[in-house]
């Protein structure tokens, strides 16, 4: 199901794996266990795709045999086969509820079970009653059974062999989610399915099939045998192909509308920044003819809900969530993601109310008609959006992304607003043209949207390298 070849992962300046073969078969329950700090979530972060390799490639087989390779030292990046995953910082956002999250992780795998199902998942694990609620509302024990759920259920209720990867799946649960923790592995084996555990817990190691030392880069292996154990009778989900960035945007836009601090943040300074306009012009007599600083008046508050640091970076940091969408999803998580966070819903409306606000601020004789074509420099500005958003990710991916000064890398951006200054004021002094020179508005709104594009690919794409 899968295999590795040469495998070696660096952390810094430290070699953390060196030349690792490895291989995973159905039916196999692999125990990783060493040292705090001797690779095994390395090992488990490498398996599934989301760190560099320097060496080697990381491989999974389909169950058609087709292999797939998922990671390799060039940079190759593709998206994985449906797999289960639990992080060991349970990787789930607080603004979601129980039943919502057991729902994506089954979906996003390919598999929908009805509701009925969903409960009684969930009531194995001791969940059901809190089905509704909030993951922040959860005590830190029953987050972690909900994770562990999580990262099961796409195998278990899966009629196909899938593979799990489960980081400390035992810390932080009782004694009766341990006892449903052993027994859903060992279901899992019957099943054929396979898993990979990081683990310091022997008794979760008594129910694996080989242990797998990790220690100074290198691993050793000894095997196991468990026991046949009898199940319970379950109804297999019917499997589709799985819509990760579909499920990433529906996930993302459920938690925004619950609770709507994405908009908010954006619109707070833009809304102040506006009425800043208007208090200092207001206080003056009308400018005479200054399109230029009118444009950027006008402009000046949907930049700025461009520019704002989206909410949706600190939900997705929050517990490596992120780190759990970037596993399911591959390499198409980070372009969707500056995306799903860009401000493109501000700019039209804020466009247009800068300009009802601030219109009677100007002498001169502006053709009313302009007013429909401030869409126009408004959808350029989604584009500056999605680069904005695409630097804070860059800059949240950093060891210490706090100490980074992200406002240093946004002045770039500085560059496509210009341009856009530069096309309303000349649609404002003699209106909207439609030729390709180099002074029509038009070549100019080109320009901001070029620039924004290649900022957008360099924060996007070379992290990923």
């Amino acid at each position: 199901m899968l295999e590795t070849s040469n495998l070696s992962v660096s952390r810094g300046t430290r070699v953390v794996i060196k030349n690792l073969d490895f291989q995973l078969s159905q039916g196999d329950i692999v125990c990783l266990t060493g040292e705090n700090g001797s690779g095994k979530t390395t090992m488990i972060e490498s398996l599934i795709g989301i760190l560099p390799i320097t060496s080697g490639q990381v491989k999974w087989i389909s169950n058609d045999g087709e292999p797939l390779i998922v990671r390799d030292h060039l940079g190759t990046r593709r998206k994985p086969l449906p797999f289960g995953l639990t992080l060991q910082s349970d990787g789930i956002c607080g603004e979601e509820k129980v039943r919502e999250r057991l729902e994506i992780a089954l979906k996003v795998s390919g598999l929908n079970l009805n509701q009925d199902e969903i409960i009684t998942a969930l009531d194995e694990w001791g969940l059901s009653h809190r089905s509704e609620d909030r993951v922040s509302q959860l005590s830190a024990g029953l987050r972690r059974r909900l994770a562990v759920l999580s990262g099961m259920a796409p195998a278990l209720f899966c009629e196909t062999p899938r593979m799990i990867f489960l980081d400390e799946p035992s810390e932080g649960l009782d004694s009766f989610s341990r006892g449903v923790l052993k027994s859903w592995i060992c279901e899992l084996s019957e099943k054929g399915n396979a898993a990979v555990i990081a683990t310091h817990d022997e008794e979760i190691m008594s129910y694996s099939t080989r242990i797998v030392r990790v220690e100074s880069g290198k691993i050793s292996e000894t095997s196991n045998s468990i026991g046949k154990q009898e199940f319970k009778e379950r109804k297999f989900s019917t499997e589709k192909s799985s819509q990760t960035i579909s499920s990433f945007f529906s996930w993302g836009l459920s938690i925004e509308s619950r609770n709507p601090i994405d908009t908010i943040g954006k619109a707070t300074p833009a809304i102040l920044a506006l009425l800043l306009s208007y208090s200092i012009v207001g206080r003056t007599n009308a400018m005479n003819s200054d399109y230029e600083l009118f444009s950027a008046l006008i402009l000046a508050p949907a930049f700025i809900s461009a520019v704002v640091s989206p909410a949706m970076i600190l939900r997705l940091s929050e517990q490596d969530c992120g780190k759990w969408w970037s596993a399911i999803c591959g390499p198409q998580i980070r372009p969707a993601t500056s995306v799903l966070a860009a401000s493109i819903i501000l700019p039209i409306p804020l466009t247009y109310l800068s300009w009802f606000v601030l219109e009677g601020s100007i002498s001169g004789n502006i053709d009313q008609g302009t007013i429909y074509w401030l869409w126009l420099p408004s959808l350029v500005i989604m584009d500056i959006s999605c680069a904005a958003t695409a630097l804070h990710l860059l800059v949240s991916d950093l060891r210490r992304s706090s100490a980074a000064v992200a406002s240093l890398l946004l002045v770039v951006l500085i560059w496509p607003f210009i341009q856009l200054v530069d096309a309303l004021s000349m649609i404002l002094d003699t209106g909207m043209t439609w030729d390709l020179s180099t002074s029509s508005p038009l070549m100019s709104l080109i320009f901001a949207s070029i620039i924004s594009l290649m900022v957008w690919a360099v924060a996007i794409f070379i992290p990923d390298a």
